[in-house]
């Protein structure tokens, strides 16, 4: 299940990633509209995060060893998430900061997203061989 669980993280983080790279100014635009929303746009930017680091940290009890990092990442973003959950204003604030003028900074982001999708596609890859 471990596997699994490392080559969806794998490939949403890839794909994210690329996404970030590529269209920069939609992400901006998609977050304003979120930040519109007020409280409501909080929630929905939890479930953008929670999803996944359920899935983690419910199949991938990986406490050692390169995998860590999937089950890390798994508690980080079921952290970010309640956290959205409960204080949705926390969200909005975090939100705030994205304005046209840092699109730039999506692309950055993209590139560490890349990176670190290929990282645990990686981890995926040599530790569970076919």
């Amino acid at each position: 299940m471990e596997v699994g669980i490392e080559r969806l993280a794998a490939l949403v983080f890839i794909i994210t990633g690329l996404s970030h790279i590529a269209a920069p100014r939609t992400w901006v635009r998609f977050f304003a509209i979120l930040r519109a929303q007020g409280d409501v746009g909080g929630f929905l930017n939890a479930w953008v995060h929670i999803p996944l680091g359920l899935l983690i940290l419910a199949f991938h009890p990986v406490w050692s060893g390169p995998g860590l990092l999937v089950t890390l990442i798994g508690c980080a973003l079921t952290l970010k998430g309640t956290l959205y959950f409960v204080w949705p204003r926390l969200a909005a604030k975090s939100m705030s900061h994205v304005t046209e003028g840092r699109a730039w900074q999506f692309r950055i982001g993209g590139i560490a997203s890349l990176l670190l999708g290929l990282a645990i596609g990686w981890i995926a890859l040599s530790n569970h061989a076919p």
